[in-house]
């Protein structure tokens, strides 16, 4: 699961059975940081949404 921030600068992929999320350019598709988060993160939401559709589970508003 995925999202892209809102200024279109960075994909932010979560690595389910890793324990982190990625963050990565949409550049050139460098890799920019690996956060540490735990067990299992299972989709992002980042908020407001870009563009018109949304990516992985960007839909769910908790």
């Amino acid at each position: 699961m995925s999202n892209v921030s809102a200024d279109g600068r960075t994909l932010w992929p979560s690595g389910r059975y890793d324990r982190e999320v990625y963050v990565l350019s949409t550049d050139d598709g460098h890799p920019i940081r690996r956060i540490p988060v735990g067990d299992g993160p299972h989709g992002l939401c980042m908020w407001p949404q870009p563009g018109r559709y949304p990516l992985g589970h960007t839909g769910i508003t908790r």
